[in-house]
């Protein structure tokens, strides 16, 4: 299966009182992923000034699709955070619920044209809800702020 997205995804943020929790929908396991990485962008720094110059490939291999989504997620947040990697459009591709292979179009982050919003530390376990609905997939996850 194969996913895309451009940043920002449609998303919702679900009430929690200390945590940030949203929920991300997909019409398969690959679109889900690829919207959740678009969510996170969104949630990180404003998406609508970054420019997909450079490409990054991902590739994970996890034990079932709750690890997949959480390493995924933790490790975008390290490319933001560590690398100043910002994406713009988003490709996953799954071999099914344990693996992905992703590219990430963007650019490193530049002071002057891109603004930061949420620092998140990283995606939990905590309250962590996959689950195949009639319409796709759905998951809700709870970032640490």
């Amino acid at each position: 299966m194969k996913g895309r997205c451009s940043a920002p995804a449609n998303y919702e943020i679900l009430e929690h009182t200390a945590d940030l929790r949203i929920e991300v929908r997909g019409k398969d396991v690959a679109e889900l992923l690829a919207r959740c990485a678009g969510a996170l962008a969104d949630l990180l720094y404003d998406p609508a000034p970054v420019r997909a110059a450079i490409r990054r490939r991902v590739r994970l291999d996890e034990g079932n699709l709750e690890g997949l989504l959480v390493r995924w997620l933790n490790e975008l947040i390290y490319l933001r955070e560590v690398k100043e990697f910002l994406w713009k459009r988003i490709e996953v591709e799954t071999d099914g619920p344990s693996s992905l292979q992703a590219v990430l179009a963007g650019e490193r982050f530049d002071p002057a044209r891109h603004s930061p919003r949420t620092g998140l530390k990283a995606a939990t376990y905590y309250q962590l809800g996959i689950e195949r609905g009639a319409e796709g997939w759905i998951a809700r996850i709870l970032f640490d702020v």
